[in-house]
């Protein structure tokens, strides 16, 4: 019984131990803007929901420096600027009515206040903002480069973590969209880390599901060597499931048992 019971708890160790290195994606879906309606200092905060159609959907709020009160905004980003004005509107409940037109873009129906440009000068630059129901425009900006942050909403980081701790970005190894990243092997030989990473793809990045394989999914296994400080030494990769191709099961071999053999072509 007692080697038994040895027997489970070295196993236990040995789970654990390989157990060790993780991954962490760290979306970057928010900003926070600061500048001004005329002469009167705001915050704006700025949220990435997915889409509408074929447009990025965004919400959020603004407020006054000098006011604890903060009005939910709602606005969409279409994929071709040039056609279409940028528009951020605001309302005070928050209540938005919504509806999407025949040439399935997303509208909103009521507001009670709207920053507005046109899409020749570049969204967020040159702002005016108007109450519904008045005449009266003042002239808005914000500080910084705003234009540069909206670009960067919905993108993420990738890392290879050890206890928690990132050890490597896989961001540079091309896995900047990876939404799904399982390390299914793991060794140590002669000192060095063999890793086997099953890493999940979308197809279409930004397809919202449309298109062909707009809501598809490409795998990859990826082969790393991480030195005793996690270093990396070298790594290989291998796309096994794909929605635009049919590939051969037998094409790339490798085994999550023994990850230091790697992956291996078959042809």
């Amino acid at each position: 019984m007692k080697k038994v019971l040895v027997f489970v708890v070295l196993l236990s160790f040995a789970f654990a131990k390989a157990q060790t290195y993780s991954s962490k994606i760290i979306p970057n879906n928010t900003m926070l803007l600061h500048g001004f309606i005329d002469e009167y200092p705001i915050t704006m905060y700025v949220e990435s929901n997915g889409y509408c159609e074929y447009e990025q959907e965004f919400s959020g709020w603004y407020k006054y420096d000098n006011s604890t009160e903060s009005i939910p905004i709602l606005f969409y980003y279409s994929t071709y600027p040039e056609e279409d004005s940028f528009k951020i509107y605001a309302k005070y409940d928050g209540d938005f009515e919504t509806e999407v037109d025949e040439e399935y873009a997303c509208q909103v129906l009521n507001y009670d206040e709207v920053f507005e440009t046109t899409a020749v000068n570049g969204i967020f630059n040159d702002l005016k903002w108007h109450k519904s129901n008045s005449n009266t425009i003042l002239k808005t900006w914000f500080e910084d480069n705003p234009q540069e942050q909206f670009w960067e909403l919905g993108s993420q980081e990738v890392y290879l973590t050890r206890d928690e701790q990132i050890v490597l970005d896989l961001d540079a190894l091309d896995f900047s969209y990876a939404y799904a990243v399982d390390v299914i092997g793991h060794k140590v030989v002669d000192d060095v880390n063999h890793l086997l990473l099953d890493i999940s793809v979308p197809s279409k990045p930004g397809g919202n599901g449309r298109g062909m394989c707009g809501g598809g999914e490409e795998i990859y296994i990826l082969y790393i060597r991480l030195d005793e400080n996690d270093k990396l030494i070298y790594s290989d990769q291998a796309k096994v499931i794909s929605c635009f191709t049919e590939i051969d099961e037998s094409a790339f071999i490798y085994d999550a048992a023994f990850p230091e053999k790697g992956i291996t072509r078959s042809n």
